[in-house]
């Protein structure tokens, strides 16, 4: 796994529950790369379900949405309320950062 990879990964395990981000945030100026990590990552512990679109839309479907509704995720028809839920890409390294010093 590539360091950029990682740093995808700890990024998406640092958002919380009831919370999203998008691909971008995950890796900004290439979320097709965010994409690819997830797509091959078998860490049951990353929350592949928290990461959707920019536009809120989701790229996993009715398990995603069954799985974010669960969380308390809010929608607006078929896309995640953005404004309420996401967690900005600038926090995500803070978060993961308090996440490996608990």
């Amino acid at each position: 796994m590539t360091a950029a990879e990682e740093q995808i990964l700890r990024r998406a395990r640092a958002v919380p529950a009831g919370f999203v981000a998008s691909y971008g945030d995950l890796s900004p100026g290439a979320p097709r790369a965010a994409g690819r990590a997830l797509a091959v990552c078998e860490d049951a512990g990353v929350p592949w379900h928290r990461i959707v679109r920019a536009d809120g839309s989701l790229a996993k479907g009715a398990r995603q949405r069954r799985l974010l509704e669960a969380e308390g995720v809010p929608f607006s028809g078929r896309r995640v309320r953005m404004d309420l839920v996401r967690v900005p890409a600038e926090a995500l390294d803070q978060l993961a950062a308090q996440d490996r010093h608990e």
